[in-house]
């Protein structure tokens, strides 16, 4: 019976205090939306809004060749005015096929179905931020869409060494047509070198033949490798330096022995010939 009583006072006493939360969360409430805190509840729901918009987009391009700039612009959005802008300068325009203005003349196309702008024959001039402006068919305003257009050469690459003449150990260059926007990699042979620069220190051992360097140089848009061979020659005659090291130490060793015997010969002739004199003196 105790028991039972002390569980429906637990039960009453969870009762109240839920209820007394739910007033306070209604209160809550209340005073966001009341005029004093509305602008601070505005503000909020701007950030949380601007914090979910995603980053404008940045498009890699290739000179000569075409691009595709998106327009951000759904099929239910359908414009009644549309424009794609570089800085002040319309480049094309829903109401008028012609563009106007002479960098892009003849280069540009706009794609009627999503609005996305084709830009042909790219320039490197033509790298910049794209904004295409847009009006509903109600009149409303939509928000502008921003693409950054980064236009890059093809990169070609070259590999060089120096010193010319010497053999064994060398200084790998490895050359390219651009100066910014570069990464490089290295491999001897079909193996990766931890070196990611433009340099290279190479050290061959003698008797390694024709190995092959190969730089691979990259930008945004394109790669491009270039190998050297290098060889370190073994010694005249065709012998290998290890073997020509082992030669040198045994006929080094063995002019030892032979000088130590000499030497130790020499000694022992000598003391039997003063013996000799002894005997013949004590003879006498």
């Amino acid at each position: 019976m105790f028991r039972k009583k002390s569980l429906l006072a637990t039960s009453i006493k969870s009762i109240a205090i839920s209820t007394t939360l739910n007033r306070e969360m209604s209160g809550l409430s209340r005073a966001l939306c009341s005029n004093s805190m509305r602008p601070i509840f505005i503000a909020l729901s701007g950030l949380l809004v601007a914090s979910s918009v995603s980053a404008d987009p940045v498009v890699n391009g290739i000179v000569g060749e075409s691009v595709v700039l998106p327009a951000g612009l759904s099929p239910q959005d359908n414009p009644s005015e549309l424009e794609w802008r570089l800085g002040k300068d319309t480049i094309a325009d829903k109401d008028n096929s012609e563009v106007t203005t002479d960098q892009f003349r003849h280069r540009v196309h706009l794609n009627r179905t999503d609005w996305s702008l084709t830009i042909n024959l790219l320039r490197a001039e033509d790298s910049g931020e794209y904004n295409c402006v847009a009006t509903a068919a109600s009149g409303r305003q939509l928000p502008t869409h921003a693409v950054t257009l980064h236009v890059y050469e093809k990169i070609e690459s070259k590999v060089t060494r120096k010193p010319l003449n010497e053999t064994c150990r060398a200084t790998l260059l490895c050359t390219t047509n651009q100066r910014e926007h570069v990464s490089y990699r290295w491999k001897r042979g079909d193996q990766d070198l931890p070196e990611h620069a433009g340099i290279l220190e190479v050290s061959l051992n003698p008797g390694e033949i024709n190995v092959t360097f190969t730089c691979i140089a990259s930008n945004p848009v394109s790669e491009a490798t270039a190998s050297i061979r290098e060889s370190c020659a073994e010694p005249p005659g065709g012998v290998s330096f290890c073997v020509l090291k082992s030669v040198l130490l045994s006929l080094g060793l063995v002019l030892m022995i032979s000088a130590v015997i000499g030497v130790h010969v020499r000694d022992c002739t000598h003391t039997k010939r003063n013996v000799r004199r002894h005997r013949a003196a004590c003879e006498t």
